[in-house]
């Protein structure tokens, strides 16, 4: 075990289809939007850094960036940059799921479920 096992979430992750079939994707471009899911779990966005991933997937933090730029050019990921005071340096990155991928996975969520809601209104 390395030093990130703590840091690891131990919650589960769901690739949409619309992700999981993307021939534009590499297969550790999807298998890094998986791990933006899990850490957008608990306040719907995060903050981990391309090192942090690097470490995670021993690899290059300028791999990462590319795999990020291409989540958010295939519209699956947002990003925005959060600067410290002096509006110059780049304090933090936040990283959230896009609107359309939630929806996906809300739809799927809400059809498996259906069954139990029809039972309780009847």
């Amino acid at each position: 075990m390395n030093d990130l096992t703590e840091e690891r979430p131990s919650y589960y992750s769901i690739i949409p289809a619309s992700v999981r079939y993307d021939d534009r994707l590499k297969p550790n471009e999807k298998l890094l939007y998986s791990e933006i899911s899990v850490l957008c779990n608990k306040t719907g966005y995060c903050f981990a850094s391309n090192n942090y991933f690097s470490k995670l997937y021993n690899t290059s933090k300028e791999t990462i960036s590319r795999w990020i730029s291409k989540l958010s050019d295939c519209g699956y990921i947002g990003t925005k940059l959060i600067y410290k005071e002096d509006n110059k340096t780049i304090d933090k990155r936040m990283i959230w799921l896009a609107d359309a991928v939630l929806r996906e996975i809300a739809k799927i969520y809400c059809d498996n479920h259906q069954e139990g809601i029809d039972e309780i209104i009847n």
